[in-house]
């Protein structure tokens, strides 16, 4: 999936909005889809966020919220996709670009991209989950720092700080990026929606967490995916793989 708009740096319209919710929708409903990789247009701009000109139309508050929800709902998506998700991040994003590259399973940056959450310099907060995600991702006084002053990063300092997973050469991030779907894609299907499915739940030590896991991987166990990736195994081959 492309964001294609590379006049305007990629910046996410209510169109786009709607357009992505769709094929993400699509992706998740078909089990042949192995993963799902989101890039940019262009070799500078993954995207610059939310399109402020169109936005400078939303004057209440119910706009306002109406237009973040629909977002977060998308966020939300993504994040409990069943397939993988990953961004290709092909040059820089900022503000809400930020907050829906975070929302990924992986992030691959060009070497080139720089990083920001720059709302605060325009006077408004992050809207797209990105507090939550930065949070799971971020130490607190380090969300905060980067939140509070929107400086912006360049890629090894995003490494370092856990925003994304790996930095690809200048101009390979998609290529990078395809090459570790396929990798992913490799693999029993059941088995890595299985684990994504298991990483999305909140983290916990009761009796219920312990079953939960165990029925994760009993069902794993027992499926034909399993079974044939042995068989695969044994005979110096690939697997044949049906997602059941």
């Amino acid at each position: 999936m492309t964001l294609s708009r590379p006049e305007v740096h990629n910046a996410i319209s209510l169109r786009m909005i709607d357009e992505m919710t769709e094929v993400l929708a699509e992706a998740a409903g078909d089990p042949q889809w192995g993963c799902l990789v989101v890039t940019g247009a262009g070799e500078k701009t993954f995207t610059s966020g939310g399109d402020l000109k169109e936005f400078a139309q939303l004057r209440t508050r119910e706009q306002a919220e109406e237009m973040s929800i629909r977002m977060q709902r998308l966020v939300r998506a993504v994040r409990n996709a069943p397939l993988p998700v990953l961004a290709a991040m092909n040059g820089d994003a900022y503000g809400g670009g930020l907050e829906f590259a975070l929302a990924a399973d992986a992030r691959v940056l060009d070497e080139r991209g720089r990083l920001g959450f720059l709302q605060v310099t325009i006077g408004v907060t992050p809207a797209w989950r990105g507090v939550s995600r930065a949070k799971e991702l971020l130490t607190r006084s380090t969300a905060f720092m980067l939140m509070s002053t929107g400086e912006v990063i360049d890629a090894q300092q995003a490494l370092a700080y856990g925003l994304v997973n790996r930095i690809a050469g200048a101009g390979r991030a998609l290529a990078e990026t395809l090459e570790l779907a396929g990798k992913i894609a490799s693999h029993p299907p059941l088995a890595v929606r299985t684990i994504k499915q298991m990483l999305n739940a909140p983290p916990g030590d009761t009796d219920a967490d312990l079953e939960r896991e165990a029925a994760a991987f009993a069902g794993a166990w027992i499926s034909a995916d399993h079974w044939e990736a042995l068989a695969a195994r044994r005979e110096g081959r690939s697997g044949r793989y049906t997602g059941t």
